[in-house]
């Protein structure tokens, strides 16, 4: 080596960003919401343990629930309480340890905790996105919120099942790219096919019969807005081809018209459906979907998220932790919500028809939703694969028989099959 040569450095290679902390940690979903890291594997929480960290109950006993990692799974059993410790709507024995599955409920005196194996964010509740209640679930819709903002996207696709709210996230969307308003929401399914081109591109007068006056269009109408399109999956084929030039040139060709008008507006997409597997199928045009997916935003649905029922059935019905019975809330936190939060926000509503005082009691949600069922099904290699063949192979039916999302049930199968 020359004598002057300066020596090699040390190739660092890639790091990941920085944030909040990483790691499990056990979310009092209620009656106040906070999260705390994991505990140690033989930590025994009781009334003191929770206390420290700002949750009381005095329903909860001195030694109460014990957390144990045997083979490289969280347990739990109850220590011997007083009022019992309920995991899934199930008591358990004193003393036997039971499998504690990522996103189970815990029910102990009058807390109810979710135990999360891989947490990223702050352990403080997290506010509402616009519209959107999440104090835990939705760490990372906002983080794909932030990534927006910082990339200004002009073309957004929001996935995520019937209900979960595909509308009020692209108002998040909208008012973090400015372009809050105005604001065109328009369902593609409820559109015929033979007006909407007319309909969202505008025609000339005369362009067809009845048409005397001409039409700007949604699209020109919201100039330095948003256009909402739900449902894009339901859009026609051959539409698909029209809603393309568009996205690719912002501009739009008005019925009857002999040249394109340009227009400036945000162009978020919303579907329940999968847009991949219909491009391979050949029902949705792939270069459609490249244009749309240059962000893309997936919508968590309910049942996956059961720390966050109680802010949203607080946002949605406007009751106080006290006037709210512990088994209530548990019931709540374990159904499966095929609807999501339009759902549950029905399912408030009749309970309040039923039983008007405020809070929410057992009784009166049992009067909408029946007696419970049994405990969750575990979601065995035989249970997915019997699921998938009663629904006749339809991947996403079987996901809502067993309570999970579609992608969750692929992730367990290929897992289960390893």
């Amino acid at each position: 080596m020359t004598k002057d040569m300066p020596s090699t450095s040390v190739h660092r290679g890639p790091v990941q960003p920085g944030g909040g902390r990483k790691g499990g940690v056990l979310i009092a979903a209620f009656p106040t919401p906070k999260a705390v890291p994991l505990p140690d594997s033989g930590t025994v929480i009781g009334r003191s343990w929770l206390a420290e960290r700002g949750l009381a109950d005095t329903e909860v006993s001195n030694a109460h629930l014990r957390i144990d990692r045997r083979g490289g799974t969280l347990h739990a059993a109850d220590a011997g309480s007083r009022n019992g410790t309920w995991l899934n709507g199930e008591r358990l024995e004193p003393n036997e340890l039971v499998p504690l599955e990522d996103g189970a409920v815990v029910r102990i005196g009058r807390t109810l905790l979710v135990p999360r194996e891989s947490f990223d964010g702050e352990l403080e509740p997290a506010p509402p996105i616009g519209g959107l209640v999440g104090a835990f679930g939705l760490r990372a819709v906002a983080r794909a919120l932030t990534g927006l903002s910082q990339s200004a996207s002009d073309n957004v696709l929001i996935e995520g099942e019937t209900g979960v709210g595909k509308e009020l996230a692209a108002r998040a969307v909208a008012r973090v790219l400015g372009r809050e308003t105005p604001f065109a929401a328009v369902n593609v399914a409820g559109v015929a096919a033979g007006v909407f081109e007319s309909q969202m591109f505008g025609h000339v007068a005369g362009a067809f019969s009845g048409a005397g006056n001409a039409s700007a269009g949604i699209a020109r109408a919201h100039h330095g807005g948003t256009l909402f399109l739900d449902e894009i999956g339901e859009l026609d084929r051959e539409l698909q081809a029209k809603l393309l030039r568009l996205l690719e040139n912002r501009e739009v060709l008005p019925v009857g018209a002999d040249r394109p008008v340009p227009v400036d507006v945000l162009v978020i997409a919303a579907t329940n459906q999968d847009l991949e597997a219909m491009v391979e199928e050949g029902s949705f045009r792939r270069d459609l979907f490249t244009r749309l997916a240059k962000a893309r935003i997936a919508l968590p649905p309910l049942r996956e998220r059961p720390e966050d029922i109680f802010g949203i059935a607080q946002a949605l019905a406007s009751f106080a932790p006290e006037d709210v019975e512990v088994e209530a809330l548990e019931r709540l936190m374990l159904e499966p919500w095929p609807g999501n939060v339009r759902e549950l926000a029905a399912v408030l509503s009749a309970a309040r028809r039923v039983d008007p005082a405020p809070g929410l009691r057992l009784w009166a949600l049992e009067s909408v939703l029946g007696k419970a069922h049994t405990q969750k099904v575990a979601l065995t290699q035989q249970t997915i694969e019997a699921a998938i063949a009663a629904e006749g192979g339809n991947v996403t039916a079987a996901a809502a028989r067993l309570g999970v999302s579609r992608g969750k049930l692929l992730r367990l199968r290929k897992r289960v099959k390893e």
